[in-house]
């Protein structure tokens, strides 16, 4: 039959018939190459996906100019997440059709999956600019802004792309993770539900419902999605992956290490389930098993996206083999200040162990640091090594501070006692002198806001939360809060809160240590102010973040963290009234600010 006539039968709907006269001719004509191509084409129709994929591949080695079989082989290797196999296709295809517009759409997509996001950048562009109509090229735009950190951008490409089709799920799901990235967790999840609306089916819009119910704190909700996310054919490894952190968060850590195991025989080599399986050890006080994941996080994108020059360290990354005592060692500081303040108490030990090692910290911590820990000059400014190749030819081995703990923290008897910086003297003595016309009355410090985006509503409180405390009349109350507050704290009217003039409080570090010497007690949210009084010894009331935004270093069992034992932590239990409700009893019946 001719072959035009059996792709009619097809088109028409006999698809069977079609097929298997199509499969007749073909053995009877085996180089038909056009054939061919259309039985590849109606296998892949029909869900034969290996049968498509074998004779696109044997089109593709008769004619090296055949871009179509290209083109349709390497979407099914995307369908696949064969995306190194895709990336060699659609390379042929563009060498065959130059600048052949979805085919750069394509080729940004598989690279942004293989996390090459400036070469994915660099095609989305032109795949945009060759085609401005077209809103899936505007999608992968719009994500790989996403993966480079620029959510501003990012989120005026979604905006355009739901213009141009209102009905296309992805481009609500994709800009739900936008807006969850600029910390709008409502606004995330209403566009996630809308992709849901338009498309019930669709895996990645359920997925994203539940990480989103993770955010809000509503675990048993996030794993009911989950379980429908897997049903409708979402990725099993992540899924599994998701449902482990949804235990972790409700401290069912038995169940939350089977759905991590289901997912490690799935995929032994995700970088992201590692770390999370390393703060699930981390949160069962298991440091030596920790530790063994939590270099997982040197390969995430997000710590790449935070330290830029990890492309030049990265041949001489320390993975945990033997250092010689006189190897010269470039230890370079964490993402956050709250990070470099927890992973310094292991400073000493370091300078200890390895005289010759040098450490780059942030310039705010700088001078206490070397108060601190300098013997001889062991403590630098960030980036005067770590920003060239050439620089670090002077060292053998570079650590990021986190890994330390492998050297320095395998069990809870390795941890320090006591206080591990110093503040500046005089300091304290010129701000002694300030707190002490305010009145003889012990000193409580406050701090009730984080700044992070996504999780800081969850890590902070309001500062009229704080009124039954702030009325307490035995005691003055000191703000350590950054930011303006000046409007909470007029709006507190009767309530007295002494702001001390002349200290940044968020860059000056060394005041912000010596008026934290002056307190009798601090009583705060999770932020850097609070690392840096528990590193100074100063007695602490932490309220924890909710469960699905606490940092190891507060995720323990009991009410003190073995990295800072002059903190004493308050868990959030049913509200933060309960919480404060707990603290303000604590303060009536047990704190004496004389011991």
């Amino acid at each position: 039959m001719n072959i035009n006539k059996i792709l009619d039968k097809f088109q028409k709907g006999e698809k069977e018939l079609a097929y298997n006269l199509l499969n007749q001719h073909i053995i009877k004509e085996p180089n038909d190459l056009i054939a061919l191509y259309n039985f590849a084409y109606m296998s892949e129709i029909l869900n034969f996906q290996e049968i498509a994929i074998k004779k696109y591949l044997y089109i593709n080695k008769k004619d090296i100019k055949n871009w179509k079989s290209r083109f349709n082989l390497y979407l099914i290797f995307i369908k696949k997440k064969k995306f190194k196999e895709a990336l060699k296709l659609i390379n042929q295809v563009l060498k065959i059709q130059t600048n052949y517009q979805p085919a750069l759409r394509d080729r940004a997509l598989t690279n942004y999956k293989l996390g090459k996001y400036n070469e994915a950048l660099k095609d989305a562009l032109n795949s945009v600019n060759l085609n401005n109509k077209d809103y899936i090229a505007l999608n992968v735009l719009g994500i790989t802004y996403g993966a480079l950190n620029e959510n501003l951008k990012a989120k005026e490409i979604f905006i355009k792309a739901i213009k141009l089709n209102g009905s296309y799920a992805p481009s609500y799901n994709n800009f739900g993770n936008c807006i969850l990235n600029l910390g709008d967790v409502d606004l995330a999840l209403s566009n996630c539900l809308k992709s849901l609306k338009i498309d019930p089916e669709f895996e990645e819009a359920i997925n994203n419902i539940a990480n989103i119910f993770l955010i809000k704190g509503k675990y048993k909700e996030a794993i009911d999605y989950y379980w429908n996310a897997l049903r409708k054919g979402a990725d099993e490894a992540t899924i599994y992956y998701n449902i482990g952190v949804a235990y972790t968060f409700l401290k069912k850590f038995e169940k939350a290490e089977k759905y991590y195991n289901k997912s490690f025989k799935i995929n032994p080599d995700d970088e992201i389930l590692k770390k999370n399986y390393s703060i699930l050890y981390l949160a069962k006080q298991e440091y030596k098993k920790a530790w063994q994941y939590y270099d997982a996080r040197l390969n995430l994108n997000d710590f790449v996206q935070k330290n830029k020059n990890i492309s030049f360290t990265i041949d001489k990354i320390w993975h945990g083999e033997k250092i010689l005592k006189n190897e010269k060692l470039l230890i370079i500081k964490e993402q956050g200040i709250g990070d470099e303040i927890v992973f310094s108490s292991m400073y000493p030990d370091l300078i200890k162990a390895f005289p010759n090692c040098k450490i780059e910290t942030e310039k705010r911590l700088l001078s206490i640091f070397q108060r601190s820990f300098d013997k001889n000059n062991n403590i630098i400014p960030y980036l005067k090594f770590s920003n060239s190749r050439e620089h670090l030819k002077e060292f053998n081995k570079v650590i990021y501070a986190g890994s330390l703990g492998k050297m320095f923290r395998n069990n809870l008897s390795d941890f320090p006692k006591s206080k591990f910086l110093n503040a500046d003297i005089n300091k304290i003595k010129t701000i002694r002198k300030q707190l002490s016309a305010i009145s003889k009355k012990p000193k409580i410090g406050i701090t009730w806001e984080s700044k992070r985006k996504i999780y800081g509503q969850d890590k902070s409180i309001t500062l009229n939360l704080l009124k039954p405390i702030l009325n307490l009349k035995t005691f003055d109350f000191i703000n350590l809060q950054y930011g303006d507050t000046s409007k909470e704290i007029k709006d507190l009217k009767k309530l007295k809160i002494h702001t001390i003039k002349n200290i940044d409080l968020y860059n000056d570090f060394e005041s912000i240590a010596a008026l934290l010497l002056n307190l009798d007690l601090f009583i705060t949210i999770s932020n850097s102010t609070a690392h840096l009084a528990g590193a100074l010894g100063v007695p602490t009331f932490l309220i924890k973040p909710k469960n699905h935004s606490v940092f190891f270093y507060w995720n323990v069992p009991g009410d003190i963290s073995p990295w800072y034992p002059s903190i004493k932590l308050f868990q959030y239990n049913t509200s933060w009234e309960e919480t404060i409700d707990i603290i303000l009893k604590e303060l009536v019946d047990n704190f004496n600010p004389n011991l």
